[in-house]
């Protein structure tokens, strides 16, 4: 059967009809830390199965920040793009430092990705599709495409996420709680007399501390990789032991050395997903 590229989104036909010359640039904003890639454009012709080839992989810390100042330091010396794609979970602040800096010296359009109600076989279980954050939708859609089957995306960011899918593609809801920083910042905000402080030197398996701030950076790792650890365990029950767990997101190394279960990391998960929003293979 004759093979052809889907397009998810009309604006991007105009791109399937140019040279290799293009430059997608692909952009993840989340709370703290805005991520990017650059993919290779002839994937979006090439109508094979292959994973799309991401490069250049790098990141900037925004929160906190003077955004302007950040993106002038680390894409100053950028070749332009022809396009630029974005996944946005930073609010709308983030999104108009992003367009203006974008327009100024690239002048071409930022086009951003919103979570939908379908994507191929992949459903979205939110009765309100376009509140599901499109990280996590996007981090489906990957996941989808990198394993088959059941399977679950844990992804450890300023917030930690949960999102369980089947092996048909049905999304089946998931969980959210605290990232790492989040739990620690609350931690040295509301406990009288537990303040922050330089922690001691740590290291994968350390389990006793001997100051309160190492305390506090410690225990709290252990609570997020004993929450990863149960609620793999209890969606292994529920879904089966076939079912496969991709980890991503910021914090993710620092939890994979001290995880008794297995799991894929997988740490462009997100960048990978937009690039099966902008266009994936389809049979025709």
């Amino acid at each position: 059967m004759e093979k052809s590229v889907y397009v998810a989104d009309n604006l991007f036909t105009k791109y399937l009809t140019k040279n290799d010359t293009i430059m997608i640039l692909l952009l993840d904003a989340g709370n703290s830390f805005i991520k990017w890639a650059w993919l290779d454009p002839s994937w979006l012709k090439a109508g094979s199965g292959d994973s799309p080839e991401l490069t250049n992989h790098d990141e900037l810390l925004h929160a906190g920040e003077d955004l302007l100042l950040s993106l002038e330091e680390a894409w100053s010396e950028f070749p332009v793009p022809t396009q630029v794609w974005l996944s946005n979970v930073a609010g709308d602040d983030v999104l108009a430092g992003l367009q203006s800096w974008v327009s100024e010296h690239w002048a071409c359009p930022v086009e951003v990705a919103s979570s939908q109600a379908s994507f191929g076989d992949v459903i979205n279980a939110y009765s309100e599709p376009a509140r599901l954050g499109v990280d996590r939708w996007l981090g489906l859609l990957a996941a989808r495409d990198a394993q088959p089957g059941p399977c679950a995306v844990i992804d450890c960011g300023s917030a930690i996420t949960v999102d369980a899918m089947d092996a048909s593609g049905q999304h089946l809801g998931g969980l959210i709680l605290p990232g790492l920083k989040m739990m620690r910042d609350s931690l040295y905000a509301e406990a009288e007399g537990v303040e922050t402080a330089e922690p001691e030197q740590t290291s994968a398996g350390m389990l006793f501390a001997t100051n309160t701030t190492t305390g506090v950076e410690v225990g709290s790792l252990y609570a997020i990789v004993a929450f990863v650890e149960r609620v793999i365990n209890d969606m292994q029950k529920e879904m089966g032991t076939d079912l496969v767990c991709i980890l991503t997101g910021g914090d993710a190394e620092g939890v994979l050395p001290l995880l008794s279960v297995e799991v894929m990391h997988r740490p462009s998960l997100v960048l990978e997903g937009l690039t099966l929003y902008i266009g994936r293979e389809a049979s025709v």
